[in-house]
């Protein structure tokens, strides 16, 4: 598993590039793998289904991406992270912030997507993104087709 990144750096190579005696940098790596861990522990893992693997028909449509975020119980005291919906077309949807109780294993989010019109041919898909503290986790979604005639 990486250590935890900041601005494309290993949390190891940040302090590396500073000239630190080898035990002291041994111990560090040593923490940014716990922390990068500790992190990752708290998400399981993230899926995306959709109410359509495909459509062929009138236009407008909605195509109801669904997300299922799975935490790791029991959460540290305090525990918050956020998500927020990308678009394939683009658009980002809110940032939500959310605070689980401590024995909350999953949270399912929803992106609701109306489109379409006469003639056209779309591929849909979204990404959820979801963060806490130095975690960034995505997951993409399937690609829909959408055909309206």
């Amino acid at each position: 598993m990486p250590a935890v990144t900041r601005h494309g750096e290993s949390c190891y190579h940040s302090f590396a590039m500073r000239r630190y005696s080898a035990p002291l940098l041994a111990a560090l790596a040593a923490f940014c793998i716990t922390d990068a861990a500790l992190a990752a522990d708290l998400f399981g893992p993230i899926r995306i289904g959709a109410n359509r693997s495909k459509y062929v028909g009138a236009c407008p449509v909605e195509v109801i991406f669904t997300g299922n975020i799975n935490l790791n119980s029991p959460h540290p005291k305090g525990f918050a992270f956020n998500y927020y919906w990308v678009r394939s077309d683009g658009a980002k949807g809110p940032v939500n912030v959310v605070k689980p109780s401590p024995s909350e294993n999953m949270l399912v989010v929803k992106e609701p997507w109306t489109l379409g019109s006469a003639g056209q041919h779309y591929d849909i898909s979204v990404k959820l993104y979801v963060n806490s503290g130095e975690t960034h986790l995505e997951q993409t979604s399937q690609v829909v087709p959408v055909t309206c005639k």
